[in-house]
């Protein structure tokens, strides 16, 4: 599949971007209510999924209606990530991600993440093994600008185009700044050039971002922090209208996750997303803080009930 065709249907060219912890199966599936053009898993490793782990297994569950979705995986070992791609879990999957961006020191102490952008020799071995495993399926690989600047930026776009990548997304930061500072967009039309399709993540909030990036080159953008506890910013972006109650979204997402978890998972879970659905509500600190301290999700949601209505909607000012 073609990127145009996996972005043929959408409003506007999107992505919700993997985040560890944030993006479960529920959350895609309700930024796709607001019109994301493609959802990726939270990063699963390779390696535990080719040794069986149930938790890894258990976090690629999909609905049916979040689809084009890919799982992004990460590792070092080629032969090994091209294994992991066909486990069942991860052939279900419209296509699929490698991370080479990940800055956690856990993840790049091990080799993985962006210790690849160290290491474009096996960087390239790893995309080739995989595509060569998923044939025609879209691959993507999501990478920063480098590790303490962006010096090999460019090379490393070109291999990962001569690698059979079919698309990137480029976090516009270095592993040294985590997630601090700003976004440096400064060589988005050089890595464009390279030929393959660039998703720009860092730091997009509004429309106008998204229009200024795909003038100055970029194929659609990568969303990640921005969209947490507001997915409604995929409309926003797409300048479409839209509408949401807080309450029936957090209660959806609650429940939607029960079908995978167990409660006390379920309720430590959505601990963070009701912090971040609420965040920025006059008087929601207390209940956040009365929320983080809940034992079972009905305690959670009875809180949420508390300080929203069932009623209380936001809506877009778009006519």
């Amino acid at each position: 599949m073609s990127v145009d065709k996996l972005f043929a249907n959408a409003p506007a060219k999107t992505i919700l971007a993997p985040m560890a912890g944030y993006t479960d199966f529920a959350f895609r599936d309700i930024c796709r209510d607001y019109g994301v053009g493609l959802t990726v898993t939270e990063m699963v490793s390779s390696k535990a999924l080719v040794m069986g782990s149930e938790l890894s297994r258990r976090m690629l569950y999909r609905l049916p209606s979040d689809t084009p979705s890919f799982c992004q995986i990460f590792g070092h070992e080629p032969s090994v990530m091209a294994e992991s791609v066909l486990v069942d879990e991860v052939k279900q999957y419209d296509g699929i991600d490698i991370n080479m961006g990940c800055p956690v020191h856990k993840i790049v102490s091990n080799g993985d993440g962006s210790a690849l952008l160290e290491k474009p020799d096996l960087a390239a071995k790893c995309i080739s093994a995989v595509k060569l495993a998923i044939k025609d399926k879209p691959l993507s690989v999501k990478f920063r600008l480098g590790v303490a600047d962006s010096n090999h930026v460019i090379d490393f776009a070109k291999m990962c185009k001569d690698s059979g990548t079919d698309f990137i997304t480029v976090h516009f930061r270095t592993r040294k700044q985590m997630y601090s500072g700003v976004a440096d967009y400064s060589l988005l039309e050089n890595i464009a050039a390279c030929g393959l399709p660039v998703f720009a993540n860092g730091d997009i909030t509004s429309r106008e971002q998204y229009l200024n990036l795909i003038d100055r080159g970029a194929y659609g953008v990568s969303v990640g922090r921005g969209a947490v506890g507001k997915p409604y910013l995929f409309a926003q972006l797409a300048g479409s209208p839209w509408e949401i109650n807080l309450y029936d979204v957090i209660s959806r997402h609650a429940t939607e996750l029960a079908k995978v978890f167990s409660d006390r998972v379920v309720c430590n879970e959505m601990k963070k997303h009701v912090a971040a659905y609420l965040k920025g509500m006059r008087n929601a600190k207390s209940t956040v803080v009365a929320v983080n301290s809940a034992k079972t999700t009905e305690e959670l949601l009875k809180l949420v009930c508390g300080f929203l209505s069932r009623d209380y909607v936001v809506t877009s000012n778009i006519e």
